[in-house]
């Protein structure tokens, strides 16, 4: 069990560092990469104290990222020997020399992890920071810096290569944050009372990085969801199901069901049919000031699965119905401060964004 919480309140605990947005004009730089100006639609932000706890995860059951996990702690070690380092169990199994300077999270203290957590580092894929997501998936996330190791993705803005220039950056600041909305989805009953899920539903609901689902699952019938904005009737959907995604979420499921792709500081959701019955049935674009709720209809011959971010929450049935808002808990992203959010490159080659193509064939006789 996590244990650094307990012992502080033996005495009183000083204030929880947090990322603020610099004030215009101040722009104290404190490391080589800072130098660099933030492009407009980033924020640059400054640390209001030094950080002192660090949440490390990894990809588990990879070798790569073990061995990148290994760099990691060695550099903190050499370099910040102050910090707290938080693991999960199998990042502490990976790396039994450096027991003595973590402490492990166990399964049942992710409740605890927003109140002690500064930073988040992350080394692997997508996945590791929907992982972080659904580690704070009660509320407020932390700042999260994220490394690749080579392989393509769109919430890594890191290379491994770059460990020490950007953890300096990050520890010091000041950092450009691109703060990435989430939503927050409460499931409720017939009655209007929260269901009992297996997610963390915090008062402002449970946190969702990518998109919320609604899937008929095993079941051989089309499910029939009744969609309201802001409590007006939006649409009767007869599908294999809804999902309703973050712009961030825009590259995630929703594209593979054909939605479309989404700048991820647009403030909006993205409302998409899975294999709809209506062949005119096409994404609709919501204010992100707006609520969602998508209700199964009593029409509807089987429950539907509600899932989040692919975790499967619960099943839905006629009248019970999952109610969707934009989260006042994004996720902040540390980014690199030059080159603005790299969205724009990640699209092209990641997605191959409108690309043409040349014939192969032709290619063979030397021509192109």
């Amino acid at each position: 069990m996590l244990h650094i919480l307990p012992l502080a309140t033996r005495r009183k605990a000083p204030t929880k560092p947090r990322l603020v947005q610099c004030e215009e004009g101040q722009h104290a730089e404190s490391s080589a990469m800072a130098m660099k100006r933030a492009s407009p639609p980033q924020k640059l932000s400054r640390w209001t104290s030094p950080p002192r706890t660090v949440l490390l995860v990894q990809k588990p059951d990879d070798e790569r990222t073990t061995q990148a996990m290994g760099l990691v702690l060695s550099h903190l070690a050499k370099t910040a020997p102050h910090l707290n380092l938080l693991v999960e169990p199998h990042t502490a199994r990976d790396h039994p020399s450096h027991a003595d300077k973590l402490t492990v999270v166990e399964q049942g203290d992710e409740p605890l992890l927003e109140r002690c957590t500064d930073l988040v580092v992350t080394i692997g894929g997508d996945g590791t920071i929907l992982h972080v997501s659904h580690l704070f998936a009660g509320g407020e996330c932390p700042a999260v810096l994220s490394f690749s190791m080579g392989t393509l993705g769109f919430l890594l803005p890191f290379h491994i290569d770059t460990l020490a220039p950007a953890l300096e950056m990050t520890l010091n600041g000041p950092v450009s944050i691109l703060q990435r909305m989430r939503l927050a989805c409460t499931p409720l009953s017939a009655d209007g009372e929260v269901l009992p899920c297996t997610g963390i539903v915090g008062q402002a609901g449970i946190q969702v990085m990518n998109e919320v689902t609604l899937h008929r699952g095993q079941h051989p019938h089309l499910t029939v969801i009744d969609a309201y904005f802001d409590e007006q009737h939006l649409t009767e959907a007869v599908a294999d199901g809804l999902l309703l995604s973050t712009p961030t979420g825009s590259t995630a499921y929703s594209l593979s069901a054909g939605g479309p792709i989404s700048h991820p500081e647009t403030d909006a959701f993205l409302l998409t049919p899975i294999a709809p019955r209506s062949l005119s049935f096409r994404t609709v674009v919501l204010p992100g000031r707006g609520s969602v709720r998508l209700e199964i209809s009593t029409s509807s011959r089987s429950p539907a699965e509600l899932s989040i971010d692919g975790r499967q929450i619960c099943h839905l049935r006629p009248k019970e119905s999952v109610v969707i808002s934009k989260s006042p808990y994004p996720i902040p992203c540390v980014e690199r401060s030059e080159g603005g959010t790299g969205w724009v490159r990640d699209i092209n080659s990641l997605l191959q964004f409108n690309t043409g193509f040349r014939n192969k064939s032709l290619m063979g006789h030397s021509i192109a």
